[in-house]
């Protein structure tokens, strides 16, 4: 052996349980070449080999063909060649490409019978609608393609969405052609008619003439409907002793006792950001969830384009417990761990002065400067501030803003 091949690297059989590979001895048998004449005279059509080895089938030409393919060798039969092997591979993969070459079912387009005047083919037609969100009105265009709701948009002539409209409402369509949706009317378990609920919902309300509503509960999510809601009122004045119970998951009752503290009664919150100098959100996401997120969000985004007429940009101030869109806008972010933001509000309530109220002890120099900063800022841009909060901190928030 000479000094340039014992540097070369010792090749290893991976199938053959890491034992080495040892190069051909120079002086093994010389190829037999009866046994190449016999294969050449049995073989049919073009044939091609690298070497004699190959055609004689010798034991050390096996042995390289199992070093190539280790995790095939034992599957391997010993006449089968790397390139028929490369061919056989190719060859399933054309076949697997023909399992798509189906033909289609045969469609007809069959025209109306009567045309209806305002649907043509391959035209679509705009509606404006509106869909719930949050117990909310969301005014949209729906886009349509003979008859059936293809996108969503939000209705540019309408102030509270100008266009926009968020990634649930694009998201609903989706819900329309899912096949899984709920399509029928369901008792106990099993698939009823609506002619069988309106006969049980007869019967039940029957039997509560004489007990004016007694034990009769109506559990409905928010309703914002005027003509549902003098449907229910209407029921409610036929069975004075009923009930009505409304539920929503994702409710805001925190919001609403918010109100009432702040301004004597329960009512919603709708926020002019464009006249927001200065905003400071506590663990909410105003520019994404909660009513009004589209057009907070659309007024935010106009406060940062600077312009002749407003050459200052709003300010964002965002303490929260979960990353959040809104916090990626924010210009001064806080990471806070929930139990934290009780202190930090009264924090700040202490900062713009509001009476009785002491700044708290135990508060991280982390969340005292932010406190310290959105309390001066808040307090420089009075009348033009803003301080939102999420649905728990939301009573002690209100008493702050100045």
């Amino acid at each position: 052996m000479s000094e340039v091949e014992s540097k070369l690297p010792v090749l290893r059989d991976e199938g053959d349980c890491h034992e080495e590979w040892k190069r051909p001895d120079a002086a093994a048998a010389p190829v037999a070449l009866a046994a190449v004449r016999e294969r050449l005279a049995a073989a049919r059509g073009p044939r091609y080999w690298r070497s004699l080895e190959e055609v004689a089938a010798t034991p050390e030409f096996e042995q390289m063909v199992h070093r190539e393919f280790p995790r095939f060798a034992a599957e391997w039969p010993s006449d089968v060649s790397r390139r028929n092997f490369l061919q056989l591979a190719a060859a399933s993969l054309g076949l697997a490409g023909l399992t798509s070459c189906t033909r289609q079912p045969i469609e007809k387009i069959v025209p109306y019978v009567r045309q209806p005047e305002q649907i043509l083919p391959g035209r679509p037609l705009f509606f404006a609608t509106a869909m719930t969100l949050g117990g909310w009105a969301l005014p949209l265009l729906a886009e349509s393609h003979e008859g059936r709701p293809t996108k969503l948009e939000g209705n540019p002539q309408h102030p509270a969405s100008r266009g926009a409209s968020p990634a649930i409402a694009q998201a609903s369509v989706l819900g329309l052609y899912d096949p899984d949706r709920s399509q029928a009317v369901t008792h106990l378990g099993r698939i009823a008619t609506w002619t069988a609920l309106v006969e049980a919902l007869t019967a039940a309300l029957a039997g509560q003439a004489g007990k004016q509503g007694a034990g009769l509960r109506l559990l409905t999510g928010p309703v914002t409907s005027p003509g549902e809601a003098a449907q229910i009122a209407a029921l409610m004045q036929a069975h004075p002793q009923a009930r009505w119970h409304r539920w929503d998951a994702l409710g805001g009752d925190a919001a609403r006792r918010g109100a009432a503290a702040a301004f004597g009664r329960p009512v919603g919150f709708h926020f002019d950001l464009a006249k927001a100098d200065v905003i400071v959100s506590l663990d909410s996401d105003l520019l994404v969830s909660g009513p009004g997120a589209v057009r907070h969000a659309g007024d935010f985004a106009a406060r940062r384009r600077l312009a002749a007429d407003a050459p200052a940009m709003n300010r964002l101030y965002v303490a929260e417990a979960t990353p959040s869109p809104t916090g990626t806008m924010a210009d001064h972010r806080l990471p806070l761990r929930p139990s934290a933001f009780p202190q930090l509000v009264l924090a700040i309530a202490a900062g713009v002065g509001v009476p009785g109220v002491a700044a708290p002890a135990g508060l991280d120099a982390a969340a005292a400067k932010f406190a310290a900063a959105a309390a001066r800022d808040l307090l420089a841009s009075r009348g033009r501030a803003l301080g939102v909060a999420g649905a728990v901190d939301v009573l002690i928030v209100s008493g702050v803003n100045p």
